[in-house]
């Protein structure tokens, strides 16, 4: 630790050869937003000498434009003065870095160093931070309104207008970004979009979303904190709350992660259609949804069309469905690897009840089907089917493996489960714990599909599927 003066100055250190050492040979910045500022970094000046060091200077130079903030062992500034370090000790520095663009940079690229002056000359230790320009929302002309029951939100554009997002420079949002009744989201291949704590995506009722990836250039919704500790960390930002469309919502070849629940499919519950099954739903292909703290997808009252979909690594529930719902899952991948805290939840929740402001309600569930799926988890139970068995319910489960108990099968099976399905197996993934689901050479899932017609032809990363078909949505690629 660094400490104020109380050595007498014939006990510092007075050698011309002294040198720091520093944890880092040069503090980096790897990708920050422009504008916005950073995590914080982290670096340690040690004194591995036998005497008590005095510096007599500490500052940022060679920083024209101010980018680097610095706190010293607690106490932030531009400068400082005789900072001590006891013999064998450490001193911590924090520093935070600010990259404006200049003109059209779109990498603009800053760096300077820090600067201590000791009695035998000067130290340097560089400092070096990329900078990443994107477009922030909400703009200056863009009015947060906040209503009880509801998060700060804005809207953009004009009633009707199509909005684009292309992969030109990355989106940042902020508050709850809503795409307006009569308004299309188009969102190009190659775009990414980062989301701030608490922030999300509002579809409303009647507006609409195509995010059109492609299998080399998916469109990617993640949290807005860039340093690799939070690359793969869940509940950074809110969720993609999609209501009803005035047309079909497609999410084609789109990874969604690291928030508290992937996508939440209803319509809007305080509208006239609130305890209606959608007339139009969501077509999502070669969709992946990870890391999230609470669910992965929540349906109520939704329609579903869902091929190679991977959803993976959530706190309580990969999917929910509520109420009355169409739905059709095929070459579908349910793998909970959840391993931040003790799970009791099942992966999948199916249940045609819903609770609403006037009570609980009961939906039909119609033409509804899920094959070729893995149903799996680090739970012995990982599907639960909740029916009020009053109304029409149309749904079954055709060569599908799950994991789940016998009893719990035994009580779905007559109802639900149609052709072939497997109950206890391991799928035969690489590395289930770390998410790695492609699937073994000797995986127990490889053939064991059904072919008919529908189905796609190639999985989630375009690699085509193999006659017989496995489950899940990755063929066995050899090596």
């Amino acid at each position: 630790m660094a400490f104020l003066s109380s050595c007498r100055d014939d006990e510092f250190e007075t050698s011309p050869e002294f040198r720091l050492s520093f944890s880092v040979d040069t503090l980096f910045f790897d990708t920050v937003f422009t504008s916005i500022g950073s995590a914080t970094r982290t670096v340690k000046a040690y004194n591995r000498g036998n005497n008590p060091v005095r510096i007599r200077r500490i500052l940022v130079e060679n920083d024209a434009n101010q980018s680097f903030r610095v706190n010293v062992d607690g106490l932030s500034g531009v400068e400082f003065e005789d900072v001590e370090i006891r013999a064998g000790d450490s001193l911590f520095f924090f520093v935070e870095v600010t990259v404006d663009p200049e003109g059209d940079q779109l990498y603009p690229f800053v760096e300077g160093a820090l600067r201590f002056e000791l009695v035998g000359g000067v130290q340097r230790l560089p400092i070096v931070a990329w900078g990443w320009d994107a477009i922030f929302y909400p703009r200056p002309q863009d009015s947060v309104q906040v209503i009880q029951g509801l998060p700060p939100f804005y809207t953009i554009g004009s009633p009707g207008e199509a909005i684009t997002w292309t992969n030109e420079k990355p989106i940042v949002v902020r508050n709850y970004l809503v795409i307006d009744t009569d308004q299309r989201l188009d969102i190009a291949a190659g775009t990414k979009i980062f989301f701030h704590q608490g922030a999300g995506l509002w579809i409303f009722s009647g507006g609409r979303i195509r995010a059109l990836g492609s299998v080399d250039n998916p469109i990617t919704f993640q949290g807005d904190r860039l340093e690799p500790f939070y690359a793969e960390q869940p509940g950074q930002w809110d969720r993609i709350w999609i209501n009803e469309g005035s047309e079909e919502n497609r999410l084609e070849n789109v990874i969604i992660k690291n928030n508290f629940i992937g996508l939440q499919l209803e319509p809007f519950p305080a509208g006239p259609q609130a305890n209606e099954l959608s007339a139009n739903g969501v077509r999502m292909r070669n969709v992946v949804v990870r890391n999230n703290s609470i669910t992965g997808i929540l349906s109520r009252n939704y329609r579903i069309d869902a091929q190679n979909l991977m959803l993976s690594r959530a706190g309580q529930h990969l999917l929910v469905t509520q109420g009355a719902g169409q739905y059709r899952f095929d070459h579908c991948t349910f793998a909970n690897n959840w391993n931040l805290a003790i799970r009791q939840s099942p992966s999948l929740l199916l249940t045609n009840r819903y609770e609403a402001s006037a009570g609980i309600f009961t939906g039909q569930i119609i033409n509804s089907q899920f094959r070729n799926c893995i149903i799996y988890g680090n739970n012995q139970n990982e599907i639960v089917l909740d029916m009020d068995e009053d109304v029409n319910i149309d749904l079954t489960f055709s060569h599908c493996l799950f994991r789940a108990e016998q009893d719990n099968i035994l009580s779905i099976q007559q109802d639900y489960l149609s052709g072939q399905n497997w109950v206890g197996n391991q799928p035969g993934f690489i590395n289930f714990s770390a998410g790695d689901f492609r699937l073994r050479e000797d995986a127990f899932v490889r053939g064991l599909g059904m072919n008919a017609a529908g189905l796609p032809t190639n999985d989630l990363i375009g690699f085509p599927y193999a006659s017989p078909r496995p489950l899940g949505c990755l063929e066995y690629m050899p090596e």
